[in-house]
């Protein structure tokens, strides 16, 4: 097996945080950062609390690392069972929001934006896969991206999206690098562990070949098709746009659906951020348009939408 140094797609200017849980992936993608000269690094570890002594250790772990090699870091503690009870939230999704709030503080902390996360090709392919799992679009097919910025003004980078997990274990036992590993990564009881471990292991037997990279590439096509959708409709929601209202039905209305959808999306979601927004919405709200439907309409968190004069609102 090539185990040499896995390349990386990218790299900002400055100071970047780096996402460090002690695992396989980031520490690994620490090793590479520091062999090419990138240095100004702030090394950030969130335990989650669900691990007990062994998610201590592993924030020990990144502090020794960090103590290693004279780099700043940043270690918090989150109760993310808790706030997946408060807020109504799976664990995974309770600690992702637990990790962007962490983030974000110590990227106004530390004056930057960029994130760098150890997320790879074999990540992309289970994200891609569970994705079409919940019955996602384009942008689910999509997944990730090499840089993906974000609402609340983060920007994740992820330097090794385009390496093979192979690879990253290769170059670690050539190297000797040290790391944590999560328990959790061994059981079925999370789905995640399940797409990994049987369901692409399986869809390559029937495939007769490996299915990680044609994943892969769905996802880039996904990618480079939804953002020429996404600007197309951004464009008609900013030409429809009159404050918070839609203006122009007629035109909308003659939108192909792929369009329309998208505008309807950018204007209920980004626009007036609303919440619990989803593809059933999304095409009531289209509806909408034509006369002959209801001028109005109930959506999540007691606002209506409707329709009067050539216009719609939400209230």
């Amino acid at each position: 097996m090539n185990s040499s140094a896995p390349s990386l797609a990218c790299y900002p200017e400055g100071r970047a945080l780096l996402g460090l849980s002690g695992g396989r992936d980031s520490v690994a993608m620490l090793h590479l950062l520091l062999t090419a000269g990138h240095r100004n690094l702030v090394l950030c570890h969130l335990n989650h609390s669900l691990r007990g002594r062994e998610s201590d250790e592993d924030a020990a772990f990144v502090r020794s690392l960090a103590e290693k090699h004279g780099l700043t870091c940043e270690i918090a503690k989150a109760n993310v069972k808790a706030i997946a009870k408060n807020k109504k939230l799976s664990i995974e999704a309770a600690a992702r929001h637990a990790r962007h709030v962490f983030f974000k503080r110590m990227s106004r902390k530390h004056a930057t934006n960029n994130l760098l996360l150890a997320h790879h090709a074999d990540d992309q392919a289970e994200t891609i896969l569970g994705n079409v799992l919940r019955g996602c679009g384009l942008e689910g097919l999509a997944a990730m991206g090499l840089v993906t910025e974000l609402d609340n003004g983060l920007c994740l980078i992820r330097p090794l999206l385009r390496v093979r997990r192979a690879e990253i274990d290769a170059y670690v036992q050539a190297k000797g690098i040290a790391y944590r590993e999560d328990s959790t990564n061994a059981t079925a009881a999370h789905r995640r562990n399940r797409l990994r471990r049987e369901a692409l292991p399986l869809l390559s037997e029937i495939a007769g070949r490996d299915v990680v990279p044609l994943l892969n590439r769905l996802g880039a096509i996904a990618e480079r098709d939804e953002s020429f959708l996404n600007e197309a409709a951004n464009f008609w929601f900013e030409s429809c746009r009159e404050g918070h209202m839609l203006t122009k039905l007629n035109s909308l209305r003659e939108l192909d659906a792929a369009i329309l959808s998208r505008v309807i999306a950018a204007w209920l979601r980004e626009h007036l951020k609303l919440s619990g927004i989803g593809f059933e919405e999304i095409w009531l709200v289209s509806s909408l348009l034509h006369a002959e439907r209801p001028a109005k309409l109930n959506l999540p968190g007691g606002h209506f939408a409707r329709r009067k004069g050539g216009r719609l609102w939400v209230e």
